[in-house]
Parts: structure tokens; sequence; C-alpha cells
């Protein structure tokens, strides 16, 4: 066998991406989105490829080109395939394989609208999908009619709260709806009107109603955190709010005998959605008020865990129920991983039914054959599909997509570890370079999450290998304000950022300063978004660290308010608005302490990021230049906040060289 050679950055875009799965009702096979990185096209594009459950290559479903075709779903009976499309220039379709043959067929059929979601009915007759509109102007950008476009005038008329969303961009002026066409080809019908966007929809088992999720308060936009569970007739009608009592629902699903709806979601007030975690929760399908299945586990009940391969999109997975309709399978994120459980209706009987260092990214079931396909990542495996069935001890790996990479390339496992931070113990993690020597002295790098609500775990991070192969040590660990240690451990630090968080984080640096082969003089820190504002806070603390790189960070709160998407909503859990509580924003901002940073800082940041916005990074370089300090900015053309996890793979290789370089050059 041939040695293997480092991680190179040029590894990350030959990966492949596996992500959405969908099993076939009789269970014989899976289909699965592949994403793959066009390096002379600069783009990401994804494809459906399928694979046998029990024997078989993967193999191609769908043919790969300059689009991508995401979210597939199998008919009832298994014969056919939808799945949402940009083939047709960049209007996002829902397209309908026979899956005997032939081309897929276009089902809704005008360019003026973007398809987001859909169901199939129980029938195969009707699929039930959600669309927003778009407005002239983007039509004619999308059919590339420059000449016509700039003829228009150029401006953007704002009048809502949430007038923007990163990663999506200013609100076009229209809402999404859910419609319901012909599953062979039709004329559509539109279930949901008015002046508010809608999500999920879905049939009940009998096909008579459609259900839904949708914010249809008096104010949704100040009650960001707020929605209920609707149903509509299938041939139009009134819409009926099953669900009571404030909250959110998400992820919704029916039990198979009619009588339950089970979802992911919270019961806390407007503002207060940071108090809880998301829990699986259940109502009668004639509609009440929602119960907790699982409170006893003190985790959120969807996957919470980062990678910057296979992600998380932080959309909580629907409930799968057993054929029964006695009992719900969910995910949950607990100390770094995401694992599949399953809990009684009416028993209290909480079981982990798939364990282990892993992380469920996505997953699909067929209850007739009680039959799950997963897509399941670790922390040395961005993701595979796999094949579990209730009793069984394990999953059974049915793709190796990065098989052949990784036969050549060395995959650094990190070394799990805790340590005390007086009552508070930390999961930490630590990589090594590949030949690692304990007599030698190696330069590190401590790595901080984003959020903070997420956790670091059992995901692959091609930066972090990367890293360790170009001769870093490289830790990490998840402080108080992370997910995956119950409640109070990821709100405790409400209203007070930078004071438990830091002091967590500085254990951990403290540890890595104080390892016999780290070299003490040449120890860096970086972050991004949250990871980011620590960053910033650490430096703005302390001089130790001999360089650091902050990545979209959060500098001063009190413009994060009004020109983040969302930072009216944030301010809650920071402790106070701009104009009422300012001193307390103050306080918890990075801003205020920029006199004392002296350690050199490479500001990097996206100029379309709406969730940290670009005025973040300029107000803290602009203060770090006049002081006089050594900083370097980086803004990132074209890019929103995930530029590290899903931007054009130009930028995201310029990303990882300058992070490097500017380690490379002070340590």
């Amino acid at each position: 066998m041939a040695k293997k050679r480092p991680m190179r950055l040029e590894d990350l875009f030959a990966m492949r991406v596996v992500g959405r799965v969908a099993l076939a009702p009789d269970g014989s096979r899976i289909v699965f989105e592949l994403k793959r990185h066009d390096l002379d096209a600069n783009a990401n594009y994804t494809q459906l490829m399928v694979v046998d459950t029990d024997e078989g290559e993967a193999r191609p479903l769908t043919a790969a080109g300059p689009h991508s075709d995401t979210l597939p779903q199998f008919s009832p009976d298994g014969g056919r395939l939808a799945f949402l499309s940009n083939r047709k220039g960049k209007t996002s379709g829902l397209y309908v394989l026979n899956l005997a043959g032939g081309e897929p067929q276009l089902l809704t059929t005008t360019l003026s609208s973007d398809v987001h979601d859909f169901a199939w009915s129980p029938d195969g007759r009707r699929i039930a999908y959600l669309a927003q509109d778009i407005t002239p102007r983007e039509v004619l950008e999308r059919a590339g009619k420059s000449e016509e476009v700039q003829k228009l005038p150029t401006y953007k008329h704002i009048t809502r709260l949430t007038h923007k969303l990163d990663g999506v961009g200013f609100w076009n002026g229209c809402y999404k709806h859910v419609h319901v066409i012909p599953s062979r080809g039709g004329r559509s019908r539109q279930l949901t009107t008015g002046k508010f966007d809608h999500r999920e929809p879905r049939f009940s088992p009998d096909g008579r109603l459609v259900s839904l999720v949708a914010n249809r308060g008096d104010d949704p936009d100040r009650n960001y955190d707020q929605s209920d569970i609707f149903v509509v007739p299938v041939g139009g009608g009134r819409l009926k709010k099953l669900t009571s009592g404030p909250g959110n629902c998400a992820g919704h699903s029916w039990s198979p005998d009619g009588a339950w709806i089970a979802f992911i979601g919270q019961t806390n007030k407007p503002g207060e959605w940071w108090k809880t975690d998301s829990h699986v929760h259940v109502i009668p399908a004639g509609g009440g008020k929602p119960r907790d299945l699982a409170r006893q586990l003190d985790a959120d009940h969807f996957n919470m865990t980062m990678g910057d391969v296979a992600g998380t999109s932080f959309e909580p997975a629907a409930p799968r129920w057993s054929p029964d309709s006695r009992r719900l399978y969910f995910v949950a994120s607990r100390n770094g991983a995401t694992r599949l459980y399953s809990r009684s209706l009416k028993k209290s009987d909480l079981r982990i039914e798939v364990d282990g260092e892993i992380s469920i990214w996505n997953l699909d079931w067929a209850p007739g054959v009680e039959t799950f396909a997963l897509a399941i990542g670790t922390n040395t495996n961005p993701a595979d599909v796999f094949v579990w069935r209730p009793g069984e001890a394990a999953p059974t790996r049915r793709t190796d997509v990065n098989g052949d990479l990784f036969k050549r390339v060395t995959v650094v496992k990190p070394e799990e570890f805790t340590l005390r931070n007086g009552r508070t113990e930390l999961q930490c993690w630590v990589m090594k370079p590949p030949g690692f020597r304990a007599d030698r002295k190696y330069p590190a790098i401590l790595e901080i999450h984003g959020g903070p609500m997420t956790q670091y775990g059992y995901g692959f991070f091609h930066e972090m290998q990367w890293m360790a192969a170009k001769g870093y040590v490289v830790a990490y660990t998840n402080p108080r304000g992370s997910a995956g240690y119950g409640a109070e451990f990821r709100r405790c630090i409400t209203g007070d950022w930078g004071n438990l968080d830091y002091k967590d984080v500085t254990k951990l640096g403290d540890w890595l300063f104080s390892r016999r082969y780290v070299d003490s003089k040449r120890v860096g820190v970086t972050g991004g978004s949250y990871g980011g504002y620590m960053t910033n806070w650490i430096v703005g603390h302390e001089q130790r660290y001999k360089a650091a790189v902050t990545q979209r960070s959060v500098v001063t709160w009190t413009s994060f308010f009004g020109t983040s998407d969302f930072g009216f909503e944030i301010a809650q859990e920071i402790g106070g608005l701009p104009w009422k509580k300012p001193q307390n924003l103050q306080r918890q901002s990075p801003f205020s302490y920029v006199e004392k940073i002296r350690t050199p800082l490479l500001i990097i940041h996206s100029e379309q990021d709406l969730r940290c916005p670009l005025e973040q990074a300029e107000q803290l370089f602009v203060a770090l230049k006049y002081l006089g300090r050594e900083v370097e900015y980086v803004a990132f053309e074209g890019e929103s906040h995930g530029l590290s996890r899903g931007g054009r793979p130009q930028n995201r290789g310029e990303r990882l060289r300058r992070i490097v370089g500017w380690f490379d050059k002070y340590l």
C-alpha cells in the first residue's frame, strides 16, 4: 500500500458531500444528494445518486451538469421520484422522474416563482408544494437580459421588520404560499393567501387535508420566534389552527393512523426562544396543547453539530412514526454527537437507537418495511449513506463516496479529553500533526465555533485537518453557551457574554499553552461568527496569543441590533434594547476593549453577510488601523455568512490560504 500524504487545501474540492436521503417505500433502494465542487465554473452543484439497500455500488440517477437536483422524494408506490432543480435557468422548479425510464417532467412550468418544499399525497395523485413568486426584475435577471435590467430603476422599498435573510438576500415583496398540483401535470391550486409566509406542506394520511406551518399572528415579524400548525382542505378553504399557546413548530409529521401530529419546537413566549431547547412534541390531529414527549432528554432534538464539509442546516428533521403510531423516532444533539432516539407515545421509555461518535445529518424512513436510510458522518469522514432497521446493533454502511481520496490522504483522528472549570466539565478535542512526535515543539491554534448555540464534536473539518497537516496542533471545545449539554449550560451566558464562556475558552487556552509539545510563543486563535466574537474578546482581554484571525464576527451589539437580519431578536438574549440598556450591550461588545488589542489580527468577512453585517468588520478594522495596530482586512465579494461551508470554491480556498498564511507569518 502506498504511503499516505498529508491533507492539502485542494482536497476540500475533491471531496464529495452526501446530503439528503430518500428511501423507497419497499426499502429496496436509496436516492441521495451528492454535492460536488466545480473549480472551473467556480460553483457547487448537486446530483442525485441511487444505491440499492443491500448490495451494489452507488450510481447516478440524474445527469451531472451546471445545475443542482435536490430534495428527492419517492412517490407512495415507489415508481416515481420528485425533486427540485434549477436546471431551467436559475429558477427552482418541481420535477417528477418516472423510475422505469425517461426524462424528468417539470410540473411547475412558471418561471416567475421558486419552489422550496413539497410532499406527495398518500395516493400519489397530487403534490403539495411551497412557492414564492419573484419580481419582474428578477425574471429578467435570471434570464440574463442585462440590457433590459439596466433600463429599470434600482432601489429597495422596505416595509417589513424582517426584510432580509442571510444567504437569501433582501425580501422581494412576495410571500411563500402552499399550492397543490396533479402529479402528472395540470393546473395548480393555491391553498394559502395573505401577507404571511408558510412552509412545510404535508398531507394527512387520508389525503383530505394539507397541513402547514406558519406565523399568522398579529405581528409575525416582531414575534419572529412564533409559529403554529394549520390544516386546510385539499380542495381549498379556510385554515384551521391546531396548536394552542405560545411557541414554535418545525419538522411536523402525521401519525399513520391520522390521530396525532408530531413536531420539533418550544412553548416559549415571544422573544424567549433562547430559554429552552427544541424538543419533540405531539398534539391531537384535531388540535390541542402541545405535549413535550421527551422532556428527560435535555438537548436539542435536531442536529446542532458543526462541520465544514457535510454539515447541519439547523432545520429540524421531522420525527418518524412507527407503523402502529405508537412510537416516535427522532435525532438529538448531545455531547458532541447527533444520534437517533425513540420514545413511546404512552410510556416513558426513551431509547438510544443508533449510538456512537457520530453525527446523523439526514434520514428517511420506510415504515412499511421498518427501515431507515441515514446520512452519517464522523470527525474523520464527512458523511456516507447507511441503512438501519430497529433491533439491529448498528447501521450498515452503503457508500464510501470519499474512499478513493482517503486511501491516499492522511486523516487525523481528533483526541478527546475533558477539562474541569470549577463545577463545569468541558468536552475537548485536540488534533496533532501527522507523524507527531512528543519530543518536538509545535505551533498551535485554538479554534472557537459559531453560534454559540451549536456544538463541536463528531463532525468533519477539512480546515482543522489541513492546519494539522501544515504542522499545527489544533484544539477546540464547547464552552458554556454551546448546545449539547442541556438548557442550563446553554442559557447561563444570557445577558453576560464574555464571562463564563470566556472562562471556559481560557481554560482550554491554559491547557494548550501548558503542553510540552506546544511552543507557547507560537499559539494563535481563530473563530467565526460567535467564534469571531470570542476571538475579538480574547485579544481585547489578553496578549498571550501571537496572532489571531477573526471571521464574520460580532464587534458591537449596538449597531448589530439594526443591521443584522434578526439582530432585534438576539438583543433579547444579550440583555436589552440599545436605547434602553446601552450599557449592557457596550459591556458585552468587543469594540469597547479595542484599545487593548495588540495582537496581530486578520479580519475576514463577506460583503453579503446579513447575519453579522460587513459594518462590524469595518468598525474593527478602522479603529485598529487608527490606533496603529497590526491589522489586515479581507472582504469576500458575493458571499454570505456561510462562506466557510457553502461559498464558491475559489473563495473558500482563498479564505483558507489567508487564515493559514497569517498564522504561518506570525507563528
